[in-house]
């Protein structure tokens, strides 16, 4: 492919994500997640945005709001949320350009369709600095605070599942946090949905193991449930490329069919900055 043909395909591309994020906008937000968070996320897609900060040291332009009125879970609190912007988005080799706040959007609706509660509930939104994605912030837990090595395990086995299936590429320590209601939430889950294998875990060493009953229930549950399943795909089809909404078919599919984590490459299995 010559120069000029390669910047026609990516100018192509970016057309097509602003059309996607333009239709999101548009639409009530509930579509896109759990019916438990259907309230959220109305307020999440729409809610007047009082305050906002700018977050630091993060590789894309990332933001911290408040919206009117209060957090259902912490009614002494503001409603907030993390606010990631399309045009704050730092392009990368291997992800087209202007996607990553979509791909947010696509994480929580997999973890919704699974209904493991890993992925705060994310919707698209039409905020301050044009559209992006707009998450629940997550409350973490007092550093005193130690959960159960078995509750804990148990859940980071599930956000595994996960990430096999939204192909996530960068499932980093910093990714993982701990809310202050003792459940763990996967974070930054922009990376991911690629349409050929790339993910890369610190959870790596999972590895070979099968998958928790549970949790393997849940994915031969998503996959065998043909209604439930087209209107996912139906979903993430206005958020991804249908190239990338094959490959999740494929890996559900996979996933559901072998019942265990894929073994990664020992080093490209490994997320940057992984020590």
């Amino acid at each position: 492919m010559t120069f000029d043909a390669q910047l026609r395909t990516e100018a192509a591309a970016v057309r097509r994500a602003a059309r996607r994020s333009a239709d999101a906008v548009v639409h009530d937000a509930a579509v896109w997640g759990a019916e438990r968070d259907a309230a959220v996320l109305r307020r999440l897609h729409s809610e007047p945005i009082t305050a906002m900060g700018h977050i630091v040291y993060s590789s894309n332009a990332v933001f911290l709001v408040e919206l009117e009125g209060h957090d259902p879970e912490h009614p002494k609190e503001p409603l907030r949320a993390i606010y990631k912007p399309a045009r704050g988005e730092r392009p990368l080799w291997d992800f087209p350009r202007q996607t990553l706040h979509l791909r947010e959007v696509a994480a929580y609706v997999v973890s919704a369709a699974l209904d493991d509660g890993v992925v705060p509930p994310t919707a698209p939104r039409d905020g301050p600095h044009g559209a992006g994605s707009m998450q629940l912030f997550v409350h973490g837990a007092e550093q005193s605070v130690v959960a159960p090595r078995n509750v804990l395990d148990d859940q980071l086995r599930s956000l595994a599942a996960l990430d096999v299936l939204i192909n996530n590429a960068d499932r980093k320590r910093a990714h993982l946090l701990l809310g202050d209601d003792g459940r763990l939430r996967g974070i930054d889950n922009a990376l991911s949905f690629l349409p050929y294998p790339r993910q890369r875990s610190v959870l790596i060493e999972l590895g070979g193991q099968p998958l928790p009953e549970k949790v393997a229930a849940r994915v031969a549950a998503l996959a065998s449930d043909s209604p439930r399943r087209a209107v996912l795909r139906d979903t993430l089809g206005r958020l991804l490329e249908g190239d990338e909404v094959a490959a999740f078919d494929e890996r559900l599919d996979a996933l559901a069919n072998t019942r265990e984590y894929p073994l990664l490459d020992p080093w490209e299995g490994r997320p940057f900055e992984w020590w």
